[in-house]
């Protein structure tokens, strides 16, 4: 909700418009009054209204020299003048002074609630894009997000200055303090041949990632925290924190060839109470290091009751989750008709099964390849009715062979784009995500087709491609360093130069005057 002064001399007009006009409805949340400029100047010090309404003819100091006294306290001041003289020299002086709208008393409550509604749309485009421009910033890897993560870690380890880390992340960074948040902890792999700088370089890696898949996107905030990587997620999303860790996890598995230690702290209600998530996601981390799983959550344990759902609900998983490899969609469908043999299953229950795995994984496929292609759904359901056992497998194989070998013709096209794409965008923000969102494609499924198809992960290629680029500037240019990780997309000159000797095993200083010589 925003703040609005209303500047009149005539009580009896400032009056009128703060009781008239549906302020709350605009979006507007308080409205102050005041019966002359110097009476105006006080409320702009004190309560900083974003816009304000003067008459121009006023006793003391006129409307159009508190406009230019408005605007060295508050320069964006959203300003509409009324006046009842009808004078061209008062249009032109508040052209002058860039007002907003210039109206002649007296003006119908309207015009005045639709003006007032557009000046509310501007400041929050305006709010938005300086959320957006943060954003770009802190993703970046500038001071932007260091100075986040202090807020961050200063919350969740209780300091003294905790209540005035959470006025920054309100004030400055535009987060809502009793949102629902959820702490995930990520341990990177530790799997190094002891090179603290390649481990060091792994760690940014994975964090930079999270950042892209996470931040980017408007769904957490991302932090180190002594060698883990956290991340803060939004939880009022209506998809689960679970499945977007799921969707990470693949990611870095794909970009890492090694599954990342995940943990869940529980959800909790607002800033004040992060610790809390934090803390119960330590204790699992700490005490559950050694057997560790993929992704540990704090809810309830899995029901086994029945043993087959189990197996029947992992292999759906696997299958709806690796759409851009067929290898191992057929391996687990394979393996799920195995075991309709083995449970010794009714027709009428694989029948049924078969469909289920079959609409999942296609609805999987379409939601990230964006094809669509109506009734083969329809089709397969008519050929299960009167299939037995045996025969709803081969159909329902055949359907999944069908779906995914079309697919496999687009595969080699896709990753191409995405090449020619990495090599057009090379020195600007280049991510899993926004690729992905340029081939209309989810992050996940592209993921795991790049990989496929050329054998490393998207952002070792692109980590390789920009060191190609740095060695070849490094040959043939005076330029230094710090400006050849500009160009060739790093904004962190430390990343850069872990990411160039982990590839060169120099660094760009060194491998400078090795080549020169």
């Amino acid at each position: 909700m925003y703040k609005a002064l209303i500047v009149d001399d005539e009580k009896m007009i400032r009056m009128g418009m703060k009781k008239v006009i549906p302020w709350e409805q605009l979006g507007i949340g308080e409205v102050y009054t005041a019966a002359s400029a110097t009476e105006a100047l006080d409320v702009l010090e004190n309560y900083k209204p974003q816009i304000m309404i003067t008459d121009i003819q006023m006793n003391g100091m006129t409307g159009l020299e508190l406009i230019e006294k408005a605007r060295d306290i508050i320069p964006e001041l959203r300003v509409i003048v009324l006046t009842g003289y009808d004078s061209f020299e008062y249009a032109r002086q508040s052209l002058r002074l860039q007002v907003q709208d210039f109206f002649l008393k007296p003006i119908e409550e309207e015009n005045l609630s639709r003006v007032l509604k557009e000046q509310v749309a501007y400041l929050n485009e305006a709010e938005e894009e300086k959320r957006n421009f943060l954003l770009r910033q802190r993703t970046q890897g500038t001071a932007e997000q260091m100075e986040l993560e202090k807020c961050i870690r200063g919350i969740i380890n209780r300091s003294k200055e905790s209540s005035e880390f959470m006025g920054v992340l309100e004030q400055y960074y535009g987060f809502q303090m009793d949102q629902g948040l959820q702490i995930v902890l990520i341990m990177p792999a530790q799997n190094y041949s002891g090179q603290e700088s390649e481990q060091d370089f792994h760690e940014m890696s994975v964090k930079n990632i999270c950042m892209s898949v996470v931040d980017a996107q408007g769904k957490g905030i991302t932090f180190s925290d002594d060698g883990i990587i956290g991340i803060v997620y939004f939880t009022e999303e209506e998809s689960s924190v679970l499945e977007h860790i799921e969707e990470l996890s693949g990611i870095l598995k794909d970009e890492f060839d090694t599954n990342p230690k995940i943990v869940m702290g529980s959800a909790v209600s607002g800033f004040s109470n992060l610790h809390i998530s934090y803390n119960d996601a330590k204790y699992l981390l700490d005490t559950e290091k050694e057997s560790i799983q993929d992704i540990i959550q704090t809810f309830g344990e899995q029901n086994k009751n029945n043993i087959f759902r189990d197996i029947f609900s992992e292999l759906k998983g696997i299958m709806c989750s690796n759409t851009g490899n067929t290898e191992y969609v057929m391996k687990a469908f394979r393996t799920f008709a195995k075991a309709t043999k083995s449970y010794n299953l009714s027709q009428q229950t694989v029948r049924r099964l078969c469909f289920e795995m079959a609409s999942a994984t296609y609805f999987a496929y379409m939601g990230e390849s964006k094809e669509t292609e109506s009734g083969r759904l329809d089709a397969l359901s008519k050929s299960l009715l009167s299939a037995n056992r045996e025969e709803a497998c081969e159909v329902t194989e055949m359907f999944l062979n069908q779906m995914l070998g079309k697919e496999e013709e687009s595969v080699h096209e896709i990753v191409d784009k995405a090449k020619y794409y990495i090599s057009e965008h090379l020195t600007e923000e280049l991510t899993v995500s926004n690729i992905a969102a340029s081939l209309y494609i989810t992050p996940n499924y592209f993921s795991r087709l790049f990989k496929r198809v050329t054998k490393e992960g998207c952002n070792e290629y692109i980590v390789r491609k920009r060191i190609e680029k740095a060695k070849s500037l490094l040959e043939t240019t005076s330029l230094k360093t710090g400006k050849i990780a500009m160009m060739v997309g790093y904004r962190d000159t430390n990343y850069f130069s872990l990411a160039f000797k982990k590839h060169t095993g120099k660094s760009p200083t060194k491998y400078r005057e090795e080549m020169q010589k």
